[in-house]
């Protein structure tokens, strides 16, 4: 990433934190997580529980597009979020928050074509989009916990690039979010830094965290797929609405075709 597309980032996130800030705090307060809490991941129900309470449902699916981070299908009722594991699991964690925003803040393209598309770590320009990312950052990395982390890895070494590294594995965060939120929230200032941070690319990433002794399964797609659990809900959706004669067998049996085809499309094996 350029350096002055960071600094564009950096500057918008800290104009943006009250009302991000504010954001938090619905999410918080509707999740039933603790203010400041971090999500655990490394829980399938607890992850889908958690969307559930902004009527969503989750699903992780193996995508071929691995510059695809998840797509986000919204309706008045309930909106079904697709994230890809077939990219890291940091990025995986990163796409999931950016959604929740969107789920919570339908924006006009959200509402207008009923689809949100998130491209793995792909800061664009809109602004419902860099929000989103904002958002995602300080939920993955919140306020209070990344500075007393900040404190205690750099009482143990000044190397930048180790402290980034360092926070990204403790957060499940991808390394360019917590270089991003490092600046952001001044921990530091120093300019040069950053530019090095940034310029780090996927190679030079697991080589540090291998270093660090770090845990470099974050850098790794878990190809975790959740299809049939999907198909099993939709079915038992469609059986409803069929016995409620809100649908009928002939359109339910085409849904679930059609699920079934959209899979085919966008779904991969690893």
């Amino acid at each position: 990433m350029r350096l002055a597309k960071g600094k564009e980032i950096i500057q918008f996130n800290r104009e943006q934190a009250e009302k991000i800030g504010r954001e938090l705090e619905r999410f918080y307060i509707k999740s039933g997580i603790p203010l400041g809490g971090t999500l655990k991941f490394d829980s399938w129900n607890y992850v889908k529980m958690i969307a559930s309470r902004f009527s969503v449902v989750s699903v992780f699916l193996p995508m071929k597009d691995k510059e695809l981070g998840a797509l986000l299908y919204h309706t008045k009722e309930i909106s079904y979020m697709l994230v890809n594991s077939a990219i890291p699991q940091a990025n995986r964690n990163f796409a999931y928050c950016h959604e929740i925003y969107h789920a919570m803040n339908p924006g006009k393209i959200l509402l207008k074509y009923g689809m949100d598309m998130y491209l793995d770590l792909d800061y664009q320009d809109s602004e419902e989009e860099k929000k989103a990312n904002a958002f995602a950052g300080c939920l993955l990395m919140p306020e209070e916990k990344t500075r007393e982390v900040y404190r205690e890895i750099q009482s143990k070494t000044d190397f930048m690039p180790e402290i980034a590294a360092r926070m990204a594995e403790y957060f499940g965060a991808p390394f360019i979010a917590a270089a991003i939120r490092i600046f952001e929230l001044e921990l530091c200032n120093d300019a040069g830094e950053l530019e090095r941070l940034l310029n780090f690319r996927k190679d030079d990433i697991y080589e540090l965290y291998e270093k660090c002794w770090l845990n470099t399964e974050y850098l790794e797609p878990t190809g975790r797929n959740q299809f049939q659990a999907l198909k099993y809900l939709m079915r038992e959706q469609a059986e409803r609405l069929v016995e409620e004669n809100l649908l009928s067998r002939r359109d339910a049996e085409y849904i679930l075709k059609k699920l079934e085809s959209l899979y085919g499309e966008i779904g991969d094996s690893l």
